[in-house]
């Protein structure tokens, strides 16, 4: 086990060295993953393959060279395919609006729940569509295998403003200081990498059934097993290691944390309804949609058998705009960046539409308890407000993330860090009363996102990866007055497919996929620490209620008196479990059920969106970091519990098909950390490139973006504990790392304790 170890050490150790080796075609192709670069001969292509494709060229001394830009009139003609297929799904779309009549299911609210910004969404994906099949128009005609659908140049494809480098690098100037709200030019090198809208990175290959469309196939050619089917496997597998370490905060933090970096947007029909893909209560099946990728129920399900329920609603992911044919990708709508964009927004129009544009501060309202909360959405056309809410004048809330009432754990951090940046812009308007509201909101915005980053860093990565990996790789903060130069411009920040798919949303959480890490799987229960004298003797009672009731559209526990800090002390009184296949009915059976007897499986969810996706096997992605290669199942009894691996074995036909989430979910842990080797690869990887390809980083010491010695002093005294204890002025004490459960190591503390970071060296 200990060699393994320091294999796997050795292995990442390129990290701190390694630089940006773009995801390519067979003659530039190379792995996302830095340490890496094996992965390109997996797509290798013959030369006689290609030459159907591309037009033989002559260089400059006569020597015939092989240029990879498609003939004109054949580019022209796939694009026009592309079209066509556009309009025809069009079509399909309006014929389902006109033939399907609503009908309640747990998909319809949450699929309306995670909106996207629906104009420019709609432009992009109907691009991203064009690209896909004008790829299959070429993979058609030219009779490609599957291993030929390479990444292949355009020259129409380059027009399009999505594309174009010049008119976007002109504008970098004006971000040389503060961050743009899209991520745009935080790299002025590369202006796109890490900005909204953008496809995700892939550090393994894509694996598509066809090559690059439709869901990932078994080893042999065939479907692979159902998910439902897996699902219902796996779920009945012990968790292999209950771990105490983790509170059920630290989940939720990582939720909130995943809502800064990752939101992959599902397609929608034209009208930016929910697209069904299930027959309906009359039997009516609008399931022919193209994007429709509805999981199939066994009659015989031990769960869903019983409400004669054989089928489970699932739309594909949107497909990205690129530069080049190829396999499909999908558009991360949020900035890749630890930057505080889902508190601000990941663009100009919504950051402006959440602050008061006045001393520098963000909306906010007042409860009938006079405390302050997130600012109120009234517009009863929004899915998550209800009636019986309105009457009681409670709204859903508005704020730079657009899925900001999920759940009720959620909507407890955007209070704390709305809190805290108001906190922070009223303090630095005392210091500089000259300064104007831009400067006063820029400025705190800069001290908000370098107090998450620390935290990111500081409290919550420690946890799933360990202390001594997080030293050994340089991810640790700096001390004291220390500064650093670490951003480098060959170093793309762009979260990875396989951490947003699979790695980060290591527990089961509602279905997005760039859900954050966390144990909603074993949580069957929120809890609230009361306070109020009426309702409690002085040790405070524990009220607490089943999650599902509170998981989904139900942020309006906030309204409650005392409501977010009793809840935040609920939570850091109760250890999260472990890291495992195993999971509970409320999320295999009834997520987002509501009042309906039913609800969704987030495993069949979670497992169907990484084929949806295209992500590599759990095995291909093993080889890919560096691991000893897996042959059979038997090679996975060194890494797993026997009886996990029996479980799959059952499963799957060939163990190169187990599907990475699964894969990565059984392997045994780390030393000191909550995840496998594999998902630590993809951590380590992703959270090294928020951190060296980001050129605002709080502890750089670049000349234009770094904080002074004294600021960055300060900014090390942050600690969740402290900032929980400030905007909750009556929460009075708490546990000195509230992401970790209360212990001898772990005291809980007097609130007086925690030190504040002093605004006094703001001053100008």
């Amino acid at each position: 086990m200990r060699k393994t170890i320091w294999v796997y050490f050795a292995m990442l150790l390129a990290i701190a060295l390694g630089s940006e080796i773009p995801v390519a075609g067979p003659s530039e192709g190379k792995n996302g993953i830095w340490f890496m670069t094996k992965w390109e001969d997996s797509s290798a292509v013959t030369r006689d393959e290609l030459s159907r494709i591309f037009r033989d060229s002559r260089d400059v001394k006569g020597r015939r060279s092989f240029s990879r830009s498609l003939k004109m009139r054949v580019e022209k003609k796939s694009m026009r395919y592309g079209k066509t297929k556009l309009l025809e799904k069009d079509k399909i779309e309006g014929e389902i609006a006109a033939m399907t009549k609503a009908h309640v299911s747990p998909s319809n609210g949450l699929d309306n729940l995670f909106t996207s910004n629906q104009t420019r969404f709609n432009k992009l994906s109907r691009e991203g569509y064009v690209i896909d099949y004008a790829t299959e128009y070429l993979k058609n005609r030219f009779k490609l295998s599957k291993t030929a659908v390479v990444s292949i140049k355009s020259k129409l494809l380059p027009k399009e403003d999505f594309c174009d480098k010049t008119g976007v690098s002109s504008f970098c100037p004006a971000y040389m200081y503060y961050r743009s709200s899209n991520g745009i030019c935080n790299n002025p090198e590369k202006p796109f990498w890490g900005s909204t809208f953008r496809p995700f990175r892939r550090a393994a290959p894509s694996d598509y059934g066809d090559g690059f469309l439709s869901l990932r196939l078994a080893k042999d050619g065939q479907p692979l097993p159902s998910v439902r089917l897996v699902s219902s496997i796996i779920k009945n597998i012990q968790p292999n290691n209950q771990s105490s370490l983790p509170s059920v905060l630290h989940m939720a933090y990582g939720q909130f944390l995943g809502h800064d970096l990752i939101f992959a947007p599902l397609n929608k029909a034209q009208n930016g309804e929910a697209i069904s893909c299930c027959p309906d209560a009359q039997g009516e099946s609008p399931n022919h949609h193209p994007e429709c990728a509805a999981i199939d129920i066994p009659e015989d399900d031990p769960f869903y058998s019983k409400f004669e329920q054989t089928c489970m609603e699932f739309v594909r992911s949107a497909p990205a705009p690129r530069c080049k044919f190829g396999a499909r990708e999908q558009m991360n709508e949020q900035t890749a960046y630890i930057d505080g964009s889902q508190i601000y927004g990941a663009e100009e129009e919504i950051m402006n539409s959440v602050r008061r544009m006045k001393f520098g501060i963000i909306l906010r309202e007042l409860t009938q308890y006079n405390e302050t909360i997130l600012y109120a959405m009234k517009d009863m056309e929004k899915d998550c407000n209800k009636e019986i809410q309105s009457d009681m004048d409670w709204s859903c809330f508005n704020i730079g993330d657009l899925i900001v009432n999920e759940q009720s754990l959620l909507v407890l951090f955007y209070v704390v860090w709305a809190r805290q940046h108001n906190r922070v812009a009223y303090r630095l308007k005392l210091q500089n009363p000259s300064w104007g509201d831009e400067k006063l909101f820029q400025e705190a915005r800069r001290i908000i996102g370098a107090q998450m980053q620390h935290v990111a860093y500081n409290e919550y990565l420690p946890l799933i990866l360990g202390e001594e990996l997080m030293k050994k790789f340089k991810l640790e903060p700096l001390a004291k007055k220390e500064r650093k130069i670490f951003f480098n411009r060959r170093i793309n920040s762009a979260i990875s497919n396989e951490f947003a798919t699979a790695a980060f949303p290591f527990g089961h959480t509602p279905d997005r996929i760039e859900e954050g890490s966390g144990y909603m799987k074993h949580i069957n229960w929120l809890c609230f620490v009361m306070d109020d004298r009426e309702t409690a003797d002085d040790s405070g009672e524990i009220l607490c209620t089943k999650t599902f009731d509170y998981l989904l559209k139900n942020p309006f526990t906030a309204y409650a008196k005392g409501a977010t800090p009793q809840l935040t002390r609920g939570e850091v009184r109760q250890s999260a479990a472990g890291v495992d296949p195993f999971s509970t009915p409320q999320t295999t059976c009834k997520l987002s059920a509501g009042h309906l007897p039913v609800g969704l499986d987030q495993i069949s969810i979670n497992l169907q969106r990484g084929r949806d996706h295209g992500i590599a096997s759990y095995t291909a992605m093993r080889s890919v970091c560096g691991y000893t290669p897996i042959s059979d199942f038997d090679d996975l009894k060194e890494i797993m519990d026997e009886k996990v691996v029996e479980d799959l074995k059952n499963t799957y036909s060939h163990v190169d098909d187990i599907d990475l989430i699964i894969g990565g979910l059984a392997e045994h842990a780390i030393p000191g950390g909550l995840v496998g080797p594999t998902f630590g690869c993809i951590l380590m990887d992703q959270f090294s490139r928020l951190k060296m390809g980001d050129r605002y980083w709080y502890e750089t010491d670049d000349e234009v973006t770094r904080f002074s010695e004294d600021q960055i002093s300060e900014l090390r005294k942050t600690n969740l504990a402290g900032i929980l204890c400030t905007v909750f002025p009556h929460m009075e004490e708490i546990q000195a790392q509230p992401l970790k459960s209360v212990s001898p190591e772990n005291p809980i503390i007097s609130c007086g304790m925690y030190p504040q970071i002093g605004i006094d060296y703001w001053r100008e």
